[in-house]
């Protein structure tokens, strides 16, 4: 999407879909647990929903600069 930064519309994709599989396994995991059990599976579906973003923006930073020292060559 754009030419000189990082893809913001593969950013934003990825985003959407870590967000939607977050919800659906919170959902079920409302569905099939309870109380501090919930409290827990909520927290580590978050934790790895969290990390999956992080390594998502990285994977596009990543890519930015590789296209920029590509540029310079």
């Amino acid at each position: 999407m754009s030419a000189s930064g990082v893809d913001v519309g593969r950013l934003a994709r990825t985003a959407l879909l870590i967000t939607f599989v977050t919800a659906v396994f919170v959902l079920l995991a409302a569905e099939q647990l309870s109380g501090n059990v919930l409290r827990v599976g909520i927290g580590a579906i978050g934790a790895v929903a969290f990390v999956t973003a992080i390594t998502s923006f990285l994977i596009a930073a990543g890519q930015y600069y590789d296209e920029s020292a590509a540029s310079y060559d």
